[in-house]
């Protein structure tokens, strides 16, 4: 029998009990199953692992009325890097405490709880990464992702999701996965306002990585028909509600402009803000991506020298090979990317080096400001505009992956 269906507000509180009391014991009385996105915790992940969560949690179909935990894959104190969450959390009628996160867990460590006494569904990646990787890969029990596929994942996931499919969002994965078991969650939302209103709050939730991933379905290069029917799906359930004035257009730019609310960060927050970390054959690569453009970040550091003292600490700090930082901006209206990539060691320059000769001509990699933060000398570092504007992060970080032997 599937659990009975509650606010998104309560299965939160719910989870975020069952979350600590199983990061407390090494036993738990059941296994424990948790949502999670990938390390960089963008909207997309946060907002995929609450949703499934939801609807894995009180479908018809849910095994063995299993409840499913959204774990968010940072630290509490890491939700307030991300002031895109604001305008979701209060269409949602949540608040950032509501989340759960890795504190309340106590992961990576020193939590107690045995490996084989959790099992793992991912959305937004098929690797589960870093430290949770080294400790509970074996325990992945499904996923739902638009990246690369990984083959990390167990062929056969039994009743548990394994998609792995291009999109501009994995929510809209998530969505269309989902979709039967909302429906039939939602059997009674015509005359019911109670689940009316919680279709809503979990629509704004799933609604929000789609519009911000797909510049609200106008990136061709990006957008594609699941985008297209998920956001046409979701708005209804919003829109479902007498009298409620929906705006898909404000809610967008409202997202976007908080996204890009980093003036008040440090420079180290800026660049951990939204980071993801791979290892390949011993060699650990690391990209940010920042929503502001190069200049912005030399600035905030007080000049080009103390730019490159900081994000020099904060590679060594992670021990990596090879560091870089990706940006998106908007100078005067038109969208640019740029790229920087610093092997930090033998290894790391050689595969930096092949990346380039490899690489350059596809992503119209351009030099940037003169060659200002060009250097051969400490390491292997060059900065370039990247005139193809297609490849963000997910296409860019195989591209330095495949030259990492």
């Amino acid at each position: 029998m599937p659990l009975p269906r509650v606010s998104l507000k309560s299965f939160l509180a719910t989870a975020k009990t069952a979350a600590r009391a199983a990061g407390a014991s090494s036993t738990p009385s059941t296994p424990v199953t948790f949502v999670i996105g990938n390390e960089s915790a963008d909207l997309d992940s946060l907002c995929s692992a609450i949703v499934l969560a939801y609807l894995r949690t009180y479908a018809p179909d849910s095994p063995h009325s299993t409840f499913y935990i959204p774990l968010c894959n940072i630290p509490f104190a890491d939700l307030s890097l991300r002031p895109e969450l604001s305008p979701i959390l209060q269409r949602a009628k949540i608040s950032r405490n509501d989340l759960i996160t890795l504190s309340d867990v106590q992961l990576p460590h020193p939590s107690p709880i045995a490996s084989e006494q959790t099992n793992w569904l991912l959305v937004d990646h098929n690797a589960l990464q870093g430290e949770l990787g080294s400790r509970f890969g074996g325990r992945v029990i499904g996923c739902i992702d638009h990246h690369d596929e990984e083959n990390k994942v167990p062929r056969d996931t039994g009743l548990e999701p394994r998609v792995v499919k291009k999109s501009g969002s994995c929510s809209s994965l998530v969505v269309q996965y989902g979709r039967a078991a909302w429906d039939a969650l939602s059997k009674d939302s015509k005359t019911n306002n109670e689940v009316a209103s919680w279709n809503a709050d979990l629509a704004y939730v799933a609604l929000a990585p789609i519009l911000i991933d797909t510049t609200y379905l106008k990136s061709k290069d990006k957008t594609t028909k699941d985008d297209i029917e998920a956001v046409s799906y979701l708005e209804s359930m919003i829109t479902a509600i007498p009298g409620n004035r929906y705006d898909g257009e404000a809610y967008f730019q409202e997202l976007s402009k908080a996204k890009e609310s980093i003036d008040d960060l440090s420079l180290n927050d800026i660049l951990r803000k939204d980071y993801k970390q791979w290892t390949e054959n011993n060699l650990n690569l690391g990209i940010s991506s920042v929503v502001k453009d190069v200049h912005f970040l030399v600035n905030k550091a007080g000049g080009i020298d103390n730019f490159l003292q900081v994000l020099k600490a904060f590679a060594e700090e992670r021990k990596l090979s090879i560091c870089s930082i990706m940006t998106t901006s908007n100078p005067n209206g038109q969208f640019q990317r740029e790229l920087l990539v610093w092997g930090m060691d033998e290894k790391g320059i050689a595969s930096a080096k092949q990346f380039f000769e490899k690489d350059a001509s596809k992503l119209g990699l351009e030099t940037w400001s003169e060659g200002k933060l060009d250097s051969h000398d400490d390491g292997w570092r060059q900065c370039w505009i990247q005139k193809e504007l297609a490849s963000s992060r997910k296409q860019v970080a195989p591209l330095l992956r495949a030259c990492m032997g």
